[in-house]
């Protein structure tokens, strides 16, 4: 028996091109334990990029109130006329979702249709367990690289194991620079780093 491939699996020049590109940075991605793959639409056809991104960033404000813990995501932008299995649809997100809080995928759509309004063809969310042996993560990064595309991430290094990593080392670094200047005070020295990163 012949299984059909899921939606976003399914062959696209735009996902074909530059493969490699979203291959590397889909490795990296893939390291988080994503909870959901969602494609998010507006009822609005045509929205500048501000906008979008507004009610975006306060969708995940709520989300995160709703389930009372951080959410991390990629998110991947298409400006251009898309079907994506559904009813076309202009401007539109493919994002992968995290937390440590259970999202419930009805929630997570409803709370989404509910500030980005309804379409009538009820295409406005669709969100889905994020199977990780599918290649939902090259689906949201493949218009990484275009004009009409973009990507954005938030708070990943509370969930990435490199990015976590490399937070709590530069944190490390800066109480040991700390407690080192505080000693040197004590000894009359003065130290300055105005001038770098680190403080």
């Amino acid at each position: 028996m012949q299984t059909t491939a899921r939606w976003y699996e399914r062959e696209h020049t735009p996902y074909a091109a530059d493969r490699k590109i979203v291959e590397v940075t889909a490795h990296w991605v893939k390291q988080v334990d994503w909870k959901l793959f969602c494609t998010f639409t507006f009822a609005a056809w045509k929205l500048r990029d501000e906008t979008a991104d507004k009610i975006f960033a306060n969708f995940i404000d709520r989300l995160e109130h709703a389930v009372k813990s951080n959410v991390g995501y990629v998110r991947g932008d298409e400006k251009r006329l898309s079907g994506c299995g559904r009813p076309a649809c202009g401007r539109h997100f493919h994002a992968l979702l995290t937390s440590v809080a259970p999202m419930q995928p009805a929630f997570v759509k409803w709370l989404w249709q509910s500030m980005a309004g309804n379409r009538s063809d009820d295409a406005g969310a669709k969100v889905e367990a994020y199977d990780p042996t599918r290649n939902g993560a090259e689906y949201v990064l493949k218009f990484i690289h275009k004009q009409d595309g973009g990507w954005a991430v938030r708070k990943l290094e509370l969930f990435h194991p490199e990015a976590r990593s490399l937070h709590d080392m530069t944190k490390r670094f800066r109480r040991r620079l700390r407690r080192h200047k505080a000693r040197l005070k004590q000894l009359g020295l003065a130290i300055s780093c105005e001038k770098t990163s680190c403080c």
